[in-house]
């Protein structure tokens, strides 16, 4: 390892390969899953599909109807999963 370290290339690349996985871990952002789920054509697969999304970091939220563009027909129903706090 000596030996190596004396290189100003290795040396070089040791320090950039150090700098560089310094900065990924500090800029990281953490982990959040709030996201909604995809759509269900009834309220009763939404609310069957809930438990799968169950997990030890996130948590499903109630179904709710989800509209068309123009706010007139509903178009499916989906839930929100939400990080645990």
């Amino acid at each position: 390892m000596r030996k190596i370290l004396r290189r100003p290339r290795a040396r070089s690349f040791i320090a950039a390969a150090a700098v560089a996985g310094g900065l990924v871990l500090t800029m990281a952002t953490p982990a959040s899953a709030d996201y909604t789920s995809p759509l269900y054509s009834t309220l009763k697969a939404c609310n069957n599909a809930r438990p799968t999304y169950y997990s030890s970091w996130t948590v499903p939220g109630p179904c709710y109807k989800m509209y068309d563009w123009k706010g007139e027909k509903v178009v499916g129903y989906a839930f929100l999963v939400k990080t645990r706090g």
